[in-house]
């Protein structure tokens, strides 16, 4: 009977006029959660290079800034592009990053053992709520569209605000 009535809704919506971007929007919610889930995914396989693909610029910069200011300036020969060199490629010092982040952060907790809420969407910004299976309270991951894609705010969501 339900699935008959949804057939039903389904058929009525389909025959009226929809603008073009309501149309979108499931698409650009997929592409919004495959997104994230893809960065947690490449955290899980240790795929350096692919976690990088998947950072905000706002992120990415504030990895390169607090690493550079960890090393010491130009502490072997690393300067900030060299590290966001480092880091887009997997190398040594995103190695070092990534594996260090990884033993305070599982994120199979995300994958796995989390319920995925969309929040709002508005233009180039969204947020997905994360709720673990023990917490009281969700976590929101912030999420940005650049260049096209829908990129994870990391430090956004989970760095303590300076």
């Amino acid at each position: 009977m339900k699935k008959g009535l949804l057939i039903l809704f389904l058929s009525c919506l389909l025959t009226l006029p929809f603008p073009l971007g309501a149309l979108s929007s499931d698409n650009d919610q997929d592409a919004l959660l495959t997104s994230a889930e893809t960065l947690f995914k490449s955290m899980q396989q240790k795929d350096y290079a692919r976690i990088w693909a998947g950072l905000s610029g706002k992120s990415r910069d504030t990895i390169v800034n607090d690493t550079y200011k960890a090393l010491g300036s130009g502490t072997a020969g690393y300067t900030e592009d060299a590290l966001r060199e480092d880091f887009h490629k997997g190398e040594v010092i995103a190695r070092a990053y990534w594996d260090s982040y990884l033993k305070n952060f599982d994120p199979v907790l995300i994958l796995e053992d989390s319920k995925w809420e969309m929040g709002p969407v508005k233009n180039d910004r969204a947020e997905i709520i994360i709720t673990y299976k023990k917490a009281t309270k969700p976590a929101t991951l912030y999420m940005v569209r650049e260049e096209g894609a829908w990129k994870v705010g990391l430090t956004e969501s989970f760095w303590s605000r300076k």
